[in-house]
């Protein structure tokens, strides 16, 4: 039982760490439907986007919509320019690209223990319970960011879940799809503490 409950948490693990990467990098926070007539009229201060349809990311958007090519051609960092884009974002956008970041680097150690765990035991050393610590550090930084970041794009510039077809001569702001990844990348990330708290107590019985 044990066994089976250390290759279903690796895999939680597993997956976590690459869905925390792919939002982590992905420009698909927020999308920005413009509709033609409204072009010149509508701005979403917190990425830059502005007159256009545009994906707007953690580390870049990407405006006119994504690239029929799969190239990053239409999109911009918010570092270029002697970081220009950054310099104005808002601070709260900024704690999110530090909390993500940081997710990022815990998910990775928690995986990293979690397969050396799979090899390697230790009297002195507890490895399941060092990766369900880690795990559930990536679970606390990602669950901060996405409430921070669900929050205030919603407060601040009414970013939506869902939107009807009734709407499509409005504006829209929606969260996308990278942001979904972190949310279920969060869920997994609390699954797989547990399981490794429950295999580490076991193991600590033995």
């Amino acid at each position: 039982m044990v066994n089976c409950l250390v290759i279903t948490a690796i895999i939680c693990v597993l997956i976590t760490t690459v869905g925390t990467i792919v939002s982590f990098a992905t420009p698909n926070w927020l999308s920005v439907r413009v509709p033609a007539d409204k072009k010149s009229l509508y701005r979403v201060d917190v990425c830059d986007c502005s007159t256009t349809d545009c994906d707007c990311g953690l580390w870049l958007n990407c405006r006119g919509g994504p690239s029929s090519a799969g190239t990053l051609n239409n999109c911009q960092w918010y570092f270029a320019n002697e970081f220009a884009i950054e310099k104005n974002l808002p601070d709260w956008f900024k704690a999110v690209q530090g909390l993500m970041s940081c997710a990022v680097a815990s998910s990775l150690l928690s995986l990293l223990i979690g397969l050396l765990s799979l090899c390697w035991s230790s009297k002195g050393c507890n490895a399941y319970q060092a990766t369900g610590a880690y795990a559930n550090l990536t679970f606390l930084l990602l669950a901060v960011a996405i409430s921070l970041f669900g929050a205030k794009a919603y407060l601040d510039n009414k970013a939506e879940v869902l939107t009807s077809k009734s709407r499509e001569t409005d504006t829209i702001l929606l969260f996308s799809w990278s942001y979904w990844v972190a949310v279920g990348s969060t869920a997994l990330a609390l699954i797989a503490s547990i399981l490794y708290f429950c295999v580490g107590r076991k193991e600590d019985d033995f």
